[in-house]
């Protein structure tokens, strides 16, 4: 079971913001969070939160969330200009879940100009790499893309590689200028109806118009609520929002206050 989850980008700010790890693990429990998704890597370089005095953090942070039977995962965001390089990317992530004993990892893998560089050589080599990884370290593999793929010209036949290889499937269905939650839920739900992966949607959990994000503080609670009922309703085996960062009081009320 997935339940209710979350993405960390900048560590070090959350911690700062929070207080420090017990704190970080204590808002996570109020909130019903049953999973943390913390960036590892970019490409085939290690995220600033695996390295360092942040990174000794992080690895607390992991031991005291297992403690609480919250689960941290690891996500990479893929670059893979190249076979070798694809390899490379992946051989990075799985370096990070396996110092850190994450209980899984996510491919960040989006079409679009600065994200995925590769063709679909590039796809199936990171994808194999990626699943063979998680398989020997025993942990499940997602893809987390672009939630209506075919809105990005080339990029539907390598996101089919890598949701092939993946066991979950996580889009980014970012509802914030979109007429509903629902509407947005659903042109997602058809845009990945071929894929197999189990479907677990993110949902817009900062303020932003322009990029998915919410119109205030208010938007993005109301929004949230409608989108947990929604997936409730669905039975879809969890769902996350982007993250945790950027997200305004009003969603952790939310998140505090409303049953998973």
């Amino acid at each position: 079971m997935i339940g209710r989850c979350i993405y960390i980008w900048k560590l070090d700010g959350v911690l700062a913001a929070e207080g420090g790890v017990s704190k970080v693990i204590e808002k996570a429990r109020r909130a019903n969070l049953s999973k943390l998704w913390v960036k590892v890597a970019d490409g085939a370089t290690p995220q600033g939160n695996v390295i360092g005095a942040t990174g000794k953090s992080f690895g607390e942070l992991v031991d005291a969330a297992a403690a609480d039977n919250i689960e941290v995962w690891g996500w990479q965001v893929p670059h893979c200009a190249s076979p070798a390089q694809a390899a490379m990317e992946a051989a990075t992530a799985l370096a990070q879940a396996e110092k850190f004993k994450l209980a899984g990892l996510i491919m960040d893998a989006e079409g679009g100009p600065g994200y995925f560089q590769g063709g679909l050589p590039e796809a199936e080599a990171y994808g194999d790499a990626m699943k063979a990884g998680c398989q020997k370290l025993k942990i499940p593999l997602a893809l987390s893309s672009n939630d209506i793929p075919q809105n990005f010209p080339g990029w539907p036949p390598r996101f089919a590689a890598l949701a092939q290889r993946a066991d979950y499937n996580f889009p980014q269905t970012y509802y914030g200028g979109s007429p509903s939650v629902t509407n947005r839920v659903d042109r997602a739900v058809a845009g990945n109806a071929h894929v197999a992966a189990s479907f677990v949607p993110v949902g817009a959990g900062w303020i932003g118009q322009g990029d998915g994000g919410c119109a205030s503080a208010s938007a993005c609670a109301e929004r949230a609520r409608e989108f947990i009922r929604l997936c409730n309703e669905r039975k879809y085996q969890g769902y996350s929002f982007w993250h945790w960062g950027g997200a305004p009081l009003a969603l952790w009320e939310v998140l505090n206050t409303t049953a998973v």
